[in-house]
């Protein structure tokens, strides 16, 4: 590969010392990426993302030194980019539906002679949580509610917010029965 130019050198002469960058590492971006077991035309396009971002970040004056190679700053923005795409186009997705949608708390009539221990101890610890907790509790897993259904019944601001009471509400839950 040839010297890497450097800061200056690309702001200066940008059209041909950027060309002369993305050309000198692409078919380095490419065998990294590989790695990854991703499709040649992803990688390519990872590959021009991630030089448009570091052109964009030098033209913006978010570069102002480098405290490594230049082709080492190019990788760690592709790295980025290839765990956003991953991300993004995961086989593995959380789909937010409902469990049993005719379920209701009404309708649950457990005595506790059905209840195991444990779940005795969810029974009694549920209604020591906050009317806020057993709400958002109820809905998701009894009621079968999504969260964004949650949501807009009960006028969150997002469905991030609902998530994260949610997740807080089983926990204490979860340590109230295993405490």
């Amino acid at each position: 590969m040839n010297k890497e130019p450097s800061l200056d050198d690309l702001l200066a002469n940008r059209n041909q010392a950027f060309e002369n960058l993305y050309i000198n590492l692409k078919s380095e971006f490419i065998g990294f990426a590989r790695k990854f077991n991703l499709k040649e035309e992803h990688i390519i396009d990872i590959y021009q993302e991630t030089f448009i971002s570091f052109y964009e970040n030098l033209l913006n004056g978010k570069i102002k030194m480098l405290t490594s190679s230049t082709k080492t700053y190019v990788f760690g923005i592709g790295k980025f980019k290839i765990y956003q795409f991953l991300r993004s186009n995961s086989k593995l997705k959380i789909i937010d539906e409902p469990v049993n949608p005719e379920l209701s708390l009404d309708e649950l009539t457990l005595t506790n002679q059905d209840l195991d221990e444990k779940e005795k101890l969810v029974k009694e610890n549920f209604k020591k949580l906050s009317n806020k907790c057993q709400q958002i509790l109820e809905f998701y897993y009894l009621q079968g509610k999504t969260l964004a259904d949650i949501r807009d019944d009960q006028s969150y601001e997002n469905v991030n917010v609902v998530k994260s009471l949610k997740s807080r509400c089983l926990r204490k839950l979860r340590n109230l029965v295993n405490a």
